[in-house]
């Protein structure tokens, strides 16, 4: 037996006597209270999540954290590469308000500084698979750590952790070191003098669904000793030099979606901190050319031999090894996979249960298309329409998803542990691996949006 089975059957067996029930009751309600609801047709839920960590063996952590690395270091590459005129064929585009906000320099080196990864991890043999990127406005690091801080108050927790370490990480705490990094960046390019303790905005639209999210992340701030304050996009002033909010001068801004400055409801209004960021007056992180390393076609370059020169010898094995094979769907090319050639919606069509399709710049796992959940005609529709004139889908590797077991209760009673989906999430701050989170479902589409459960991610080892 392994030692992640191992770990499993004794969690299990430390809940079981440790009044599972009572503590989802009481996990449910602190969560609801921290803001942790989803709203679907206008009802408030509760935030879908289970009465059990995933767990992760420590001795692959540092693997982990070696190709997240490298992923971003990529990501980094094929996003400045592109924004200097690179052709890539049309797997990377934009266009509009974005297009033109991304040649916007932050004045700070790196474009990708706040990023989350998701990732097929399999537990025992460390195998990791990278499915695709959230480079522009990842959420969920509030969430995870007032999450995390339950979890660890909880009874089965704590009887389970006089039998192993367990390592947790707080995202916020390398997400506000991160924040500094890229402040302190900023005044040294500008020749300012940084303060020790500069003043942050933390942005999102006042009606977003994931407020509470980023309210998180303003009171993290201020426990560590920082002033912060809670800001939507149309709240800033600014004079031609400086940004404030209510009076408040602001050093520095970390933003959620980009939606919620370029869409044509927001962007009358926010133009004070949109002038601020093109003058180069504001630290602006996550910089909006961040998004260059959204698109679900991102893999394509990293899965492609063609591509191999733009990266280092370390950077490609990663790749090699953690990425699965994508390529943006076109009608009519002659295309390669693996042993077979041939024109690829042809060859997709004959072979459904090896691929999944995707909207290039979908979100939340709407719009996907998984081959073996589909009939062979419901999967031709679907590659018909990925190829139709005007569609812009990636197509990629169906690849074996791990399943964790999970406990399952229902009506105030516990059922037991049932198997589920799972798919892990990395989180890199300012390049470095800073933890991770772990999102579970019973369909093949593991998001929150499709259902999906959010749980924090215990990294463990044996007692020293």
């Amino acid at each position: 037996m392994s030692l992640i089975e191992q770990i499993n059957r004794d969690y299990e067996k430390v809940l079981a006597g440790t009044d599972p029930v009572g503590q989802m009751e009481s996990l449910t309600k602190r969560m609801w209270d921290k803001g942790m609801f989803m709203e679907i047709d206008g009802e408030k839920r509760p935030f879908p999540t289970f009465m059990k960590p995933y767990f992760v063996d420590m001795k692959h952590r540092s693997l982990i954290a070696t190709h997240t690395r490298n992923i971003i270091k990529g990501v980094e590459k094929v996003g400045k590469l592109f924004l200097e005129g690179h052709d890539f064929k049309g797997l990377i585009h934009q266009e509009g308000r974005i297009a033109e906000l991304s040649k916007v320099d932050p004045i700070y080196p790196s474009l990708q500084v706040m990023v989350r990864l998701d990732c097929f991890y399999h537990p025992d043999t460390g195998e990791m698979k990278f499915l695709e990127f959230n480079c522009g406005d990842p959420s969920g690091m509030g969430w995870n750590d007032a999450m995390l801080d339950i979890f660890l108050s909880l009874p089965a927790i704590q009887k389970f952790a006089e039998l192993y370490d367990l390592h947790t990480d707080h995202l916020l705490e390398t997400h506000l070191q991160a924040m500094l990094k890229k402040y302190n960046e900023f005044c040294a390019a500008k020749g300012l003098k940084a303060k020790e303790k500069p003043t942050f905005a933390i942005v999102c639209w006042r009606k977003s669904t994931i407020l509470n999210d980023v309210l998180e992340i303003v009171e993290t701030y201020k426990r560590h000793g920082y002033d912060a304050v809670f800001a939507d996009p149309s709240d800033f002033n600014y004079d031609g030099k400086t940004v404030t909010v209510d009076g408040t001068l602001i050093d520095a801004v970390y933003r959620d979606a980009i939606d919620d400055f370029i869409k044509p409801q927001y962007w009358p209004h926010c133009q004070d901190i949109i002038n601020a960021y093109r003058d180069g007056n504001i630290c602006f992180v996550n910089p909006v050319r961040a998004a260059t390393g959204d698109f679900k076609t991102l893999p394509a370059i990293m899965s492609d031999e063609n591509y191999r020169n733009l990266f280092s010898e370390e950077e490609w094995d990663t790749m090699i090894k953690t990425v699965p094979w994508t390529r943006q769907v076109k009608n009519g090319i002659t295309t390669s996979f693996h042993s077979e050639k041939g024109e690829m919606s042809a060859l997709l069509k004959r072979n459904k249960d090896a691929f999944v399709l995707k909207p290039n710049e979908g979100y939340g796992g709407f719009g996907i298309f998984i081959g073996i959940d589909c009939s062979q005609k419901e999967w031709e529709n679907a590659v018909d329409k990925a190829v139709a004139p005007g569609s812009d889908y990636a197509v990629q590797e169906f690849v074996k998803i791990p399943i964790d077991r999970f406990p399952v209760i229902e009506n105030g009673k516990f059922k037991g542990f049932f198997d589920r989906n799972v798919n892990i999430n990395y989180w890199s701050h300012a390049g470095e691996f800073a933890g991770a989170f772990l999102r579970a479902a019973v369909g093949n589409v593991i998001n929150v949006h499709q259902g999906g459960g959010l749980v924090p991610v215990f990294f463990v080892s044996e007692k020293k």
